[in-house]
């Protein structure tokens, strides 16, 4: 009985597995519908068919008959007679014996990709795809690659590509009649699906043209040849690698230094590419700024718009437009700056990118703020265009990636007011002070969105400058000419106005001008000093860096007509006492640009009203006291004498 059952299991076994064979034979025969036995390879096939006679003779010519035979599996996108006359009629050759050896083979290798697609594989590997983004690059595959002759990259779209993404395919190809057909690289399959024994074989239906390299693509499109230029003047050129043997390749690679090699057939890149009416529409307004000529834009404003231009990897216009996942271009997030897919007005067909031409140049974020204006106007500013070049002065002008750059207001000195010597000729202590005074005319703030220069206080890095008609006057009293109300540039995130001569920066680190130091020095404050030094706090206002502070600093008037006995202060009656007239940060009242509650050092609340000489400030118990001098700098805080006490 046991074995009874054991013979009916296994006989249950195999007729299970004849119907899954007979299944699995007939899905095969439903989507790989071979046309022929498999006792030829790919060129026998081609042979015995008649219509690839002239594409078989280019096989022998460069004598890879074998190769492609025999040694590899292949996808072939096979060339009738009619397709290849056309393309050497093109070239300006009658018979494949007039066509040089090295141009053959790169079309014979160009017509055959590395592996065996079907079209239903094509499909598959489409619908397989985990993401949208990943099944846009799943259409993407490789030819073949042989000696220095690099493979390219080739796209095959089949109908589930067409069903989910037609619009992508029309905008890479707009004469594509767009049916849900078998394509390769725009060209459509006419007969899918010819069996061999090393691979598979598609009969083109029309000429399929060995397609340019990025770079070589951009100098033969007429509306893309300032952009194309632009890029030529970052080329580089370097050796080969060494072989098993130690030997280096010594030929000279073509590559670019803009962060990614558009000569790399292996590099993958999306373009968005300005068209030459778009650059020149930029650029008008500058032209007397580069001598009237688009040759004389400085190379790194080139290079910063050709890294706006570049996107690493493949995305078509419907993964632009999804940005999930979030893609920038080498600059950064341009998209932030711009709906970049509303401006695309064509393409580029290019082996190695997606090239779309937009019809407005994409800005770089140091173009889109005040930084562009240093780099446009490098002829009239060519000392600060220096110093933002190589001293860091370009230090937080703009945010490299996101676009979000801090306001700004930039004074800055032709190269007359700059005069003798030039910044590239100072020695480093000369440098670093030439750095900070350049960086003490940088406002922290967008005087456009305040109402143009005004009476006021303004915050820069190296202490407040003070404008009113028409100077401005650093902590020392020193003053320059504003040259003209009219910004010479104006970007996203401020303006740059000239100015006749330069400001004194504030020692950010020197313990001498602290604002403990300088109330040391005021006579007049002699007993607030007193109770600082009681206190045990005076050392906190000697802390320059990270921390800063506002004292409302009582005069000795003041504290003696109060009764204040400072020299009889306990420690701790000393400290509540100075704590209560010092704010931690630094704050300027007197032009009225803060008014609200602020907390001491004591944590109780201070109510700040008013402006300039007639600002007062209100504690808890109601008290009010007034400015006696405000305004007094130092370097980490700001001091405001008054005339009373809480």
């Amino acid at each position: 009985m046991k074995m009874y059952k054991e013979l009916l299991t296994l006989w249950c076994s195999w007729f299970l597995s004849g119907l899954l064979l007979v299944s699995c034979t007939k899905e095969l025969n439903e989507y790989y519908n071979p046309k022929s036995a498999l006792d030829k390879n790919i060129i026998e096939v081609l042979e015995a068919d008649g219509r690839f006679s002239l594409f078989v003779s280019m096989i022998d010519k460069v004598k890879l008959r074998k190769t492609l035979g025999n040694s590899a599996i292949y996808t072939c996108l096979a060339p009738v007679d009619e397709q290849v006359q056309l393309y050497l009629s093109k070239l300006g050759y009658n018979t494949v014996d007039q066509v040089p050896e090295a141009l053959l083979r790169k079309y014979v290798n160009y017509h055959f990709i590395n592996g065996m697609y079907y079209e239903y594989d094509i499909n598959k590997i489409y619908n397989a795809a985990a993401s949208p983004i990943s099944k846009s690059r799943a259409a993407n595959f490789t030819t073949r690659t042989e000696g220095n002759t690099p493979g390219k990259h080739i796209q095959l779209f089949s109908s589930s590509f067409f069903n989910s993404q037609l619009s992508d395919y029309l905008s890479l190809y707009p004469s594509g009649k767009g049916e849900a057909s078998f394509v390769a690289e725009g060209v459509v399959i006419s007969e899918p699906d010819i069996d061999a024994s090393n691979g598979v074989i598609h009969v083109l239906g029309a000429p399929l043209e060995v397609t340019l390299r990025a770079d070589e693509a951009l100098a033969a499109d007429s509306e893309t040849t300032i952009f194309s230029s632009w890029l030529e003047k970052h080329v580089q050129y370097v050796l080969g690698e060494k072989d098993e043997f130690g030997w280096v390749d010594t030929t000279l690679y073509k590559s670019y230094s803009v962060g990614r090699n558009l000569a790399d057939e292996a590099t993958v890149t999306t373009l968005l590419v300005p068209t030459n009416e778009a650059i020149r529409t930029y650029f008008e307004p500058y032209m007397g700024a580069i001598d009237n000529t688009l040759d004389s834009i400085p190379k790194p404003v080139m290079y910063s718009l050709i890294r706006a231009a570049i996107v690493d990897n493949i995305w078509y216009q419907s993964d632009l437009k999804r940005m999930n996942p979030d893609w920038r271009t080498l600059a950064g997030y341009t998209r932030m700056t711009a709906d970049v897919p509303s401006l695309i007005s064509g393409s580029v067909r290019a082996s190695n990118s997606v090239i779309y031409k937009v019809n407005k140049l994409l800005l770089s974020p140091e173009m889109h703020s005040v930084m562009g204006g240093i780099l446009l106007k490098y002829k009239k500013f060519s000392q600060w265009y220096w110093m933002v070049s190589n001293a860091g002065v370009n230090e937080g002008l703009y945010d490299i990636l996101y676009y979000q750059h801090s306001p700004k207001t930039m004074l800055i000195q032709s190269d007359e007011v700059w005069g003798i010597p030039l910044a590239e000729d100072l020695n480093q202590t000369d440098l670093e002070l030439k750095k900070q005074q350049c960086k003490a005319g940088i406002f922290n703030i967008d005087v456009r969105a305040d109402g143009g220069f005004r009476r006021r206080f303004y915050p820069t890095g190296y202490g407040y400058v003070y404008y009113e008609n028409g100077r401005f006057y650093d902590y020392t009293g020193h003053s320059v000419g504003l040259s003209s109300s009219v910004p010479e540039w104006e970007g996203a995130n401020g303006a740059i106005y000239q100015i006749d001569g330069f400001l004194k920066p504030i020692d950010k680190i020197s313990d001498t001008l602290t604002v403990y130091s300088v109330m040391k020095k005021q006579p007049d404050l002699s007993l607030f000093t007193t109770a600082l030094d009681r206190s045990g706090i005076a050392s906190q206002l000697q802390l320059t860096g990270f921390f800063s502070y506002t004292v409302l600093a009582p005069t000795n008037q003041a504290i003696t007509t109060a009764g204040i006995d400072v020299a009889g202060m306990s420690t701790d009656a000393a400290r509540t006492f100075v704590q209560s007239y010092v704010i931690p940060n630094r704050y300027v009242f007197t032009d009225g640009e803060f008014n609200g509650q602020i907390a001491d050092k004591n944590n109780a609340m201070l109510q700040i009203s008013g402006a300039w000489q007639t600002f007062t400030v209100r504690n808890g118990a109601g008290k009010t006291i007034t400015p006696a001098v405000a305004n007094i700098q130092g370097n980490n805080g700001v001091i405001h004498k008054v005339n009373s006490v809480f």
